[in-house]
């Protein structure tokens, strides 16, 4: 009988976010070698820990559907949320200096993963020299987005903040071919004042101005942008054209 292909098992070459993840640029064959090292478990649900502070490290972990977020924890118990991740990112980047995960990360969601051990990744990543650019990659964005956040908690007031991380969402869902003006966000809005270096009574009032201004609408789960070109006004962001260019923020 054939095998059936579902979410959870579709290998690299069928998965349909193969253009922002791991196999960008790989051919047909680089694909199979990839998939062959490729371990996919059950879906994680929902608070369960893919991996905690402390926990050796052994493999990066592609996210194929759901969320998750990256967070860490003061001496005084406080924490710190460093990220959210959505399908295509990949997560466990920070262990890879140390060999020990310094943060841990949490499915928001139900929540599946592709597992890479990181020893037959690095041996692959030997063999194919496109592999090894996308791995560069990855870490490179870990960086930029570092900086960034710092950039967003010193440089911006709170309604730029809020305004800046809904159109970063946007941008990210809109990337990976999905409708970015109305999509679903399985992130707390506690967890985005944490995230953003603000109270969750602000969070709220900003999004009911937000609301009632008729820009953004995030209930529940559910955001809907309904004036896009005032929100990235909001943010901060633009775009390149015939003429002018000025920078482009992204989380």
């Amino acid at each position: 009988m054939a095998e059936v292909k579902t979410a959870f098992n579709a290998s690299c070459l069928n998965c349909g976010l193969q253009k922002i993840c791991f196999p960008t640029g790989l051919s047909r064959a680089e694909m199979d070698s990839l998939d062959h090292i490729v371990q996919r478990k059950p879906p994680l649900q929902k608070n369960q820990l893919l991996f905690a502070a402390g926990d050796p490290f052994k493999s990066l972990y592609a996210i194929r559907a759901g969320v998750m977020k990256v967070f860490s924890f003061t001496d005084g118990g406080e924490e710190i949320i460093h990220g959210f991740y959505l399908p295509g990112d990949v997560v466990g980047v920070d262990a890879l200096a140390g060999k020990v995960h310094m943060f841990s990360a949490m499915a928001l969601d139900a929540t599946s993963v592709c597992t890479l051990p990181f020893d037959e990744l690095s041996d692959l990543s030997r063999e194919i020299p496109h592999l090894n650019k996308q791995v560069f990659s990855i870490l490179s964005k870990e960086v930029v987005d570092g900086r960034l956040h710092s950039e967003l908690l010193t440089k911006k007031n709170a309604d730029q903040r809020i305004a800046q991380f809904l159109w970063s969402m946007a941008e990210r869902f809109k990337n990976r071919g999905y409708h970015y003006l109305e999509f679903r966000l399985s992130i707390l809005h506690r967890d985005v004042a944490i995230y953003l270096g603000l109270t969750p009574e602000t969070v709220s009032r900003i999004l009911a101005k937000l609301h009632q201004d008729d820009i953004v609408t995030w209930k529940k789960k559910e955001v809907q942008i309904h004036n896009e070109e005032a929100l990235r006004t909001l943010a901060g962001t633009h775009y390149c054209d015939s003429n002018s260019c000025s920078k482009v923020v992204w989380l």
